[in-house]
């Protein structure tokens, strides 16, 4: 599968696999409101640890001479031994890309060990006969597939690739001719989105250069030298180069102005041309809050970005006076405080209406969140809902000092991976909240899919002890603050059966003060308005009772 032709016809090169294992049954989903009026099981994922990855091979046809060339790859990870060692075995490997030289002659490949821990940069040459190694990246914790890219320039006379070797994702070229790499971009700050110029003159590239929460677009030559930047929207975009490499399209938005199509030429200075307008009049006469992105210091020295929502013309509060909400954003690695138009559309409402209530609201990107480099987004190794719990505890410290926040009137909510966070908060640090709301929350992290969960922890049968001190439902006994939680019936990304058993435990625990909403024709996320009102309209008054609003 994967089959990639040579563009000279002189060889096809694909990949040859396994099937995947599967020691364990998928799980089954109840569907309770069908066309048939009678309840039906629909199977879905299976849970962490209980399928095997596939293992690969790459396969060269040399059309040719009609003969298979079955690539040797030991070359990549065979390191020098001593005659005391022990013969190491290959690791199974899968391969994310095939891409041809302009030409035909070579062959870059990626692969990735089946733990997720190393990728393998390469090029295979004279019909699959010839083995040049390019990059290796090794990760104690994950790899970040977000980083991963690479490809040739026009002529074919070297290979550009991302890599987070130095902790941040930057952009390398790698001679073929000489056999060398050499850095084209360099510091604390990410690189994506590569794209050659048809002439090879550039390589323009998307960059948080200026601030983790703001990207602009760049080119750098293949040569080298100081990367040019070539917008100042300060906001958030992604962009397409025009066939000739003199103009670039951008889809671009800022804190409170959705995504528009702007067309721009390709040199530092030129001006923006506005192609669309998506915004109306009532739109624009809503009664925003507009956030601000701030800095939070954390106790480990490193400050947490933020979206802060402030109440509107109101005096200087009085130390203690406010209430205070933290939303905690989903998916774990995502970004939340950034400059453009917010992922989380109906939150950014509602955190307007709450400032307009003379809530204080607080949208931090905690560890884990993308944005900040390698060992930000890898600090939950091993234990989940820990380090992300010091940024919240850390960020309602700040709200008291920086902002008349009164600690014992901060409420918390948030969805799937924030939905579990909400819930370690308040079976594990029931101080900190006065109150929380769990969106379809991950309870046990067991019970969740193997890619995602497997990358952070492992597997259940191998790290017992991180499952059981990351799983909420192991500290529901610490419940002591009211608690919400609502999930939809039909989810087959969270399982609705995490939210049922862990009210189970709670019952059996004799806790009161807490809360399930069902939503029977919902999956992860809601598509009914009338859905997400209640959903809402529960939130809202859960804090209205207990932050006394």
């Amino acid at each position: 599968f994967g089959e990639q032709l040579a563009p000279n016809a002189e060889a096809l090169a694909f990949r040859l696999g396994t099937e995947r294992s599967r020691d364990g049954k998928r799980d089954q989903m109840a569907e309770w409101i069908t066309d048939s009026g009678l309840a039906a099981a629909r199977d879905v994922r299976a849970n962490v640890g209980t399928e095997s990855s596939r293992a690969e091979e790459l396969v060269v046809l040399d059309l040719v001479d009609r003969e298979r060339v079955d690539v040797d790859l030991t070359a990549l990870f065979a390191a020098p031994k001593t005659d005391e060692d022990e013969a190491q075995a290959a690791p199974t490997l899968t391969f994310q890309r095939l891409v041809w030289s302009p030409d035909g002659t070579w062959l870059a490949a990626q692969a990735r060990d089946v733990d997720n821990e190393n990728r393998w940069l390469f090029l295979v040459g004279e019909r699959g006969k010839v083995l040049v190694p390019v990059h290796h990246l090794e990760d104690e914790a994950w790899l970040n597939g977000r980083f991963d890219a690479f490809g040739w320039l026009p002529d074919g006379s070297a290979l550009w690739y991302l890599s987070e070797e130095t902790g941040w994702s930057q952009l390398y070229l790698f001679d073929v001719a000489s056999r060398t790499m050499r850095a084209l971009t360099a510091g604390e700050y990410e690189v994506d989105a590569v794209e050659p110029d048809p002439a090879g003159r550039w390589l323009y590239f998307r960059s948080t250069r200026e601030h983790p929460g703001v990207q602009e677009l760049y080119r750098v030559s293949p040569d080298g030298g100081e990367p040019e930047r070539l917008t100042t929207r300060d906001g958030r975009l992604s962009y397409t180069l025009s066939p000739d490499g003199e103009e670039v399209l951008l889809l671009a938005s800022r804190m409170l102005e959705p995504p528009d199509l702007f067309a721009q030429d390709t040199r530092p200075g030129a001006s923006e041309r506005r192609l669309t307008d998506s915004v109306s009049e009532e739109f624009r006469s809503l009664p925003w809050t507009r956030p601000q992105l701030v800095a939070v210091p954390t106790r480990h020295g490193v400050a947490a970005n933020a979206r802060l929502f402030l109440p509107p013309q109101q005096p200087s509060p009085a130390q203690g006076e406010r209430a205070a909400v933290l939303f905690v954003h989903g998916a774990g690695y995502l970004q939340s405080a950034h400059a453009g138009w917010p992922r989380y559309l109906r939150e950014t409402l509602f955190h307007t209406l709450l400032a307009r209530r003379g809530v204080v609201v607080l949208d931090i990107d905690y560890r884990a969140s993308a944005g900040y480099g390698r060992a930000w987004r890898t600090a939950i190794h091993g234990k989940l809902g820990e380090a992300e719990l010091d940024d919240l505890e850390d960020g309602v410290r700040w709200l008291a000092r920086e902002h008349g926040v009164d600690p014992q009137r901060v409420g918390v909510y948030g969805g799937s991976y924030g939905g579990f966070l909400v819930l370690q908060a308040l079976f594990t640090r029931p101080e900190l909240f006065a109150c929380g709301a769990a969106l379809r929350p991950v309870t046990d992290w067991a019970h969740y899919n193997h890619p995602y969960t497997s990358n952070l922890l492992g597997t259940p049968k191998d790290a017992e002890e991180a499952y059981a001190q990351s799983s909420p439902i192991e500290h529901a006994e610490g419940l002591a603050a009211p608690l919400l939680i609502c999930h939809g019936l039909v989810d087959d990304n969270v399982l609705a059966k995490d939210s049922v058993r862990l009210v189970q435990r709670l019952i059996e625990l004799g806790k009161t003060d807490w809360e399930l909403a069902v939503y029977p024709a919902e999956a992860h996320a809601f598509e009914e308005p009338s859905s997400w009102f209640d959903q809402y309209r529960r939130v809202l008054e859960l804090f209205e009772e207990h932050l006394e609003l």
